[in-house]
């Protein structure tokens, strides 16, 4: 697993809305965008899947996710790639039920999808 560097974590903290995108099993990319994203450690970032239908399935047979963040004070973006675990119950799941009705207290995800850092870019050059 790649680890987000501080200066990638302060850029992560500073997006809003992420653009994350998918594909297909056969290849057809996919690419929304997202208010609930959060890191949790430097090797992973966990996602609330609170309306996702294309995206779902994307990932459902094809677990590997990809998201832009830019931070507007440095202007400097950098790319995040992963691999997606899909969690539907138990404690993982609550963790993310809870984050997200700190905001929207009537809005229940339904899936929370945790991804653990593969690769992180800045442009084309690869950081970890």
């Amino acid at each position: 697993m790649a680890k987000l560097s501080s200066e990638v974590q302060e850029a992560i903290k500073k997006t809003l809305p992420y653009n994350i995108a998918t594909a297909s099993a056969d290849g057809v990319p996919n690419l929304i965008y997202i208010t609930y994203l959060k890191i949790l450690d430097d090797e992973t970032v966990v996602i609330a899947d609170n309306k996702f239908d294309k995206t779902r399935k994307n990932l459902n047979s094809n677990p590997f996710i990809s998201f832009t963040v830019l931070d507007k004070d440095t202007n400097k973006a950098y790319q995040i790639k992963g691999k997606v675990e899909c969690v539907t119950k138990g404690k993982k799941y609550d963790d993310v039920v809870e984050w997200v009705h700190i905001q929207h207290p009537q809005m229940t995800p339904k899936a929370a999808f945790y991804v653990s850092v593969q690769e992180v870019y800045a442009g084309a050059e690869k950081l970890a």
